[in-house]
């Protein structure tokens, strides 16, 4: 076995390798439009990523939390090529420990591919072939030399070793800096959002609870926005096509135009993300209008053996719905929020409300309706979670006052398409008390509330929904994967 070579310098050489990798990788994505390898392994560890943790990065990073996990991609890389110069120290000789360093490196590079499915050949070389070709031909510092040899190699060595986190640093900024800007570049070119219908806050909605609940209808720039991607996709409607398929054959096409010139159902909908912790508030109520899926297909003239309905996205997440929920009263085909066309955010031209479920089900930018006979697993389902991410009934406190020995307080509390029958609170584990409730804007929003207790500074508060279905909110927590977040709602007074 070779003498292997310090792990500092390993490390240095791999992650160096990784960075000139990247240089003609990103060239050819701007020439050529080639996926981005960095772009699939960052989204491959934000969609492994605890909710707990997701939810926190999210919250304090916000614009840059995305372009953030591409440094995690480039780590990542950089291990790879570190496994693979590693694994050329098993062998003696130089050809012989290139040769092993290239064989390792490839078959890690295959490995990760295939496990964050990137499938682009063309990619591929352009960053395995330079950095498999600098860990696999750069001198190993146990090689054997002569004496003024391993003097300059040492003085190489000592230059390499100042400038690593020069380099390091400088490539990992701008791996960040290029997805925050190639984000910001592409929401320049997007649609802008514009006036479809009609829209304003019922009047009667904008005094309940006197400043201790939040808007009755989220506005759209405070409306929560998730996907799986390290940057959203645009589309080009005049380009865009609706396809309908069954069986790889084309049913039917539609347009951006053919959309909007159906006839539209207008509603209000609360979509709630299953990336929630028991303490997070990822969920929003707007008005939507879209259209049903039987305007675009006829039930009864599919064939029968149909069991799901496939919805894919532009960015390829997809998910699917049983055949009589996707046909059903509830799912509706998104094109227009709070009055104005959707937004790049919010899933341009079009997405799916599906009521019943978190809103990883509720796919953003459409571009395929399938029918297939066989039970579809989705984005999220392919990584362990439930086939059906049924809501669970959850409360949110929002504000809280002091009134003497009371404290006031109100929220929300929200079980999708089952509806909220009651909401009840108390402090310290004491008795419960009736919240009182205001009409839910639709059978698919969240319910708003108020409630008074007795209790101190520091008392745990807490509050609990019955569903419509009249199951009450979970009081002990259970682990959020693979079914979503559910437990109790507790908050510590402040007041």
């Amino acid at each position: 076995m070779a003498l292997r070579e310090p792990i500092g310098e390993s490390i240095r050489t791999s992650s160096l390798a990784a960075v000139a990798g990247l240089i003609p990788h990103y060239i050819l994505f701007y020439a050529v439009n080639i996926p981005l390898l960095t772009d699939q392994i960052s989204e491959w560890i934000m969609a492994r990523m605890p909710s707990r943790y997701t939810v926190s990065i999210l919250e304090h990073m916000g614009a840059w939390a995305k372009p953030s996990a591409q440094t995690g991609a480039l780590a990542t890389l950089g291990f790879v090529l570190f496994l693979a110069r590693f694994g050329g120290t098993f062998v003696r000789g130089r050809r012989a420990t290139a040769a092993v360093t290239v064989v390792f490196g490839m078959a890690a590079a295959f490995a990760l591919s295939w496990s964050c499915g990137y499938a682009s050949v063309l990619g591929s070389v352009a960053f395995w072939a330079p950095a498999l070709g600098i860990i696999a031909l750069e001198k190993r510092g146990d090689e054997k030399r002569s004496r003024v040899e391993v003097a300059g190699r040492r003085q190489v060595l000592v230059q390499m070793a100042r400038a690593f986190p020069l380099l390091m640093g400088g490539g990992v900024v701008a791996i960040a800096a290029e997805s925050f800007l190639r984000d910001r570049w592409l929401a320049k070119r997007a649609a802008q959002p514009s006036y479809l219908f009609p829209f304003e806050t019922p009047a009667d909605r904008l005094t309940f609870g006197d400043g201790l609940v939040r808007k009755a209808v989220t506005p759209v720039r405070e409306f929560y926005g998730m996907s799986k991607d390290s940057v959203d996709p645009v589309v080009d409607t005049r380009t865009w096509r609706l396809k309908v398929t069954l069986e790889g054959h084309v049913l039917r096409t539609f347009t951006y135009g053919d959309l909007l010139a159906m006839k539209r159902e207008l509603r209000y909908v609360t979509l709630r993300c299953i990336s929630n912790t028991l303490e997070s508030d990822l969920m929003g109520t707007a008005e939507f209008q879209g259209v049903h899926l039987w305007q675009l297909v006829d039930a009864n003239a599919l064939p029968p053996g149909i069991v799901e309905t496939a919805l894919i996205g532009v960015d390829g997440h997809d998910d699917s719905l049983k055949l009589e929920y996707a046909f059903g009263p509830e799912t509706l085909l998104a094109v227009a929020m709070n009055g104005k066309t959707l937004s790049r955010t919010h899933g341009f031209p079009v997405r799916l409300l599906a009521p019943r479920y978190y809103g990883c089900r509720n796919v953003k930018w459409i571009s395929e309706i399938r029918f297939v006979r066989e039970p579809y697993h989705g984005t999220w389902q392919r990584l362990g979670y439930t086939n059906e991410p049924v809501i669970h009934a959850a409360s949110h406190i929002d504000h809280m006052r002091r009134d003497g020995l009371m404290i006031e307080f109100g929220g929300v509390s929200f079980a999708g398409s089952r509806g909220i029958r009651a909401v009840r609170v108390r402090a310290n584990g004491g008795p419960w008390e009736p919240a009182r409730l205001e009409p839910a804007l639709s059978p698919y929003t969240w319910t708003r509330w108020v409630a008074r207790v007795q209790a101190r500074e520091g008392a745990a508060i807490e509050a609990n929904a019955q569903d419509g279905c009249g199951a009450w909110q979970t009081l002990a927590p259970t682990n959020p994967f693979p079914n979503g977040p559910d437990g109790p709602t507790i908050v510590i007074a402040r007041v």
